[in-house]
């Protein structure tokens, strides 16, 4: 038959057109509403696009919700005439980063695989940790972070290493905080990087000498000004011969403060104590950049000691607290980290030696002072049930023990050079006197427990047992995994299994507390000046008292001349007539 364009004209009835039906329909669908301007046409094109985009569950039951949020993204003000920007969410700015972190690892693996001819380059590839491979034997035994996140940690890592001059990196862990946390890498400095530093700590020391002494010249002209223009008015005060002097009130001499500010421990250098290492953060793993912690100085970690606060994972939040603490929150977290290290550092006893040594005397002496360890070349695995031995004397400290100065080798408070704070000042040549502070305390060297040292020699707590260790597996004894679990720091873990052990930190940051905390009170009130009379308040003395005293005090009456006369005669008299008795 024929086709006719005509959507008016009407087919004969005994021949229906669907063709016709559907251009009437899609008409009636495109005619526009006088109200708002649109047509039902364009309103479920747009909304069966949308509900197709986002593909909804049970897409049925929000159709008439997409209608109306639909009609409201349509609906403008007859004044608004801006048009809409799209803003992507944070979501899509956090993909790209991440996919970039993915490009760039991957470009940085085929790198290297095209360098293998290099040696250096397979020595730096070897010393990137494979995080996987480590947080694998802690996840035998429900240790660990979640698939993705070590994914990311992995990559980030691997990222630090290729941009900052690093060696020995390590997942130290992560400490949790509200409303962030942080996640914790640790490595050394590079020979050149490590000297590059001290360079630049020296000369900012030589600046702080030279500011300090032309600050104490400064003082010290002052002074001497001072006195002499004391001396000058004292001079032209000085009455003349033909002046009368006046009436002076002679007063008791003022009492003079005698305490006298204690010497400033001074913090340990970079690469050294507990600067030894760096520690890097960041909240956002593969988002976020990794921020270097500041070095750490012993009144920080004194102070961390006495103080109990969550972490917010805002590194300059100020912290208000008692004792003060000196710093932000980045120096609060650098002294948990160190106080943590020291304390949960452990290994498989014979797994670190003192490389390079071989006379026992040159050994004891490392150990107390902290030498460097190295790995033990004939080093023999113990066996998992050893490892697990509630004993705990398969397991040792590897890290050196913080003195309660703050510092892991104890500084003479005598000296007052920096350059002296490592030398040794036999105690045994000295005199008692000079085992005395300024203020006439006797110092006692401070000492810890040295290197190496077993973990069944840790002191308890509370009557808590500072080490508690378990098996990952019964049933597969040949491929269980020992675990190594804090008590004291709850949340520091280590694992050993032939020769690979690891130590990781996953917890608040805080140390075990048997009662509730609370914080130290205030110290008494000092006393200004010493004790005496002349600051005394003491009770006024009755009249009768008054009285007594006077009369005690006064002086003998003088003799007149013809009392002294008679009684002289009367003792010639008596004496005379003794004489004559004698005769008789």
């Amino acid at each position: 038959m024929a086709y006719s364009y005509n959507i008016d004209e009407v087919p004969p009835a005994d021949e229906p057109c669907v063709e016709h039906d559907i251009r009437r329909a899609k008409k009636f669908l495109q005619k526009y509403s006088s109200e708002s301007g649109d047509s039902l046409y364009d309103h479920l094109s747009d909304l069966l696009a949308k509900i197709l985009a986002e593909r909804p569950r049970n897409a049925v039951d929000v159709f008439e919700e997409y209608s109306r949020r639909l009609k409201e993204e349509r609906f403008k003000t007859q004044t608004d005439h801006l048009r809409d920007v799209y803003v992507p969410p944070a979501r899509y700015e956090d993909a790209k980063k991440l996919i970039q972190l993915f490009q760039d690892a991957n470009s940085t693996t085929e790198d290297v695989e095209n360098r293998m001819d290099d040696e250096e380059e397979i020595e730096k590839k070897k010393e990137i940790p494979n995080t996987l491979d480590l947080l694998f034997y802690f996840e035998q035994t429900g240790v660990g972070l979640p698939r993705s996140e070590m994914v990311l940690l992995n990559l980030t890592i691997r990222k630090l290493a290729s941009s900052v001059p690093l060696k020995n990196l390590r997942f130290w862990g992560k400490i949790l905080g509200n409303p962030k946390n942080y996640y914790v890498v640790e490595a050394e400095l590079q020979e050149e990087e490590l000297q590059r530093r001290l360079e630049q700590f020296e000369a900012e020391e030589e600046i702080r000498r030279q500011n300090e002494e032309t600050k104490r010249e400064e003082m010290e002209k002052q002074a001497a000004e001072k006195a002499e223009a004391e001396e000058a008015a004292k001079i032209a005060e000085i009455p003349g011969e033909d002046e009368e002097k006046p009436l002076e009130l002679v007063f008791p001499p003022l009492p003079v403060s005698t305490w006298k500010m204690p010497p400033e421990v001074p913090p340990e250098r970079i690469g050294s104590g507990v600067n030894t290492k760096v520690y890097f953060v960041c909240n956002n793993l593969g988002i976020d950049d990794w921020i270097e912690l500041p070095p750490l100085t012993p009144q920080q970690i004194v102070a961390s000691r006495q103080i109990v606060r969550y972490f917010t994972g805002n590194l300059n939040t100020p912290l208000h607290t008692f004792p003060p603490f000196p710093g932000t929150e980045e120096n609060y977290l650098r002294a948990q980290i160190a106080r943590i290290s020291g304390a949960t550092d452990i290994s498989p006893i014979g797994f670190f030696t003192f490389g390079g040594l071989d006379e026992e005397e040159e050994i004891g002496e490392e150990m107390e002072e902290g030498g460097a360890l190295a790995e033990n070349a004939h080093y023999d695995p113990l066996p998992v049930k050893d490892l697990v031995d509630p004993s705990m004397s398969n397991w040792c400290h590897h890290s050196p023990y913080i003195l309660a100065q703050g510092r892991t080798v104890w500084w003479d408070p005598r000296n007052r050079e920096d350059d002296m704070e490592d030398e040794d000042l036999g105690e045994e040549e000295e005199d008692e006197t000079d085992r005395r502070d300024m203020e006439g305390n006797e110092i006692v060297k401070e000492t810890g427990p040295p290197l190496l040292t077993p973990l069944s020699e840790d002191a308890i707590l509370d009557s808590i047992f500072p080490w508690t260790a378990r098996q990952s597996s019964h049933v597969q004894v040949d491929t269980a995994v020992a675990l190594v679990r804090s008590n004291i720091w709850p949340g520091a873990y280590a694992f050993a299994v032939d020769r690979r052990f690891a130590n990781v930190y996953i917890g608040w940051g805080h140390k075990y507390t048997a009662y509730n905390y609370s914080p130290p009170s205030m110290p008494p009130v000092q006393d200004q000046y010493k004790i005496g009379p002349e600051i005394m308040e003491i009770t006024d003395p009755t009249f009768e008292e008054e009285e007594a005293y006077r009369i005690a005090h006064l002086p003998p009456p003088p003799l007149s001349i013809g009392e002294g006369e008679e009684e002289e005669l009367e003792e010639e008299e008596e004496e005379e007539e003794d004489d004559d008795e004698d005769d008789e």
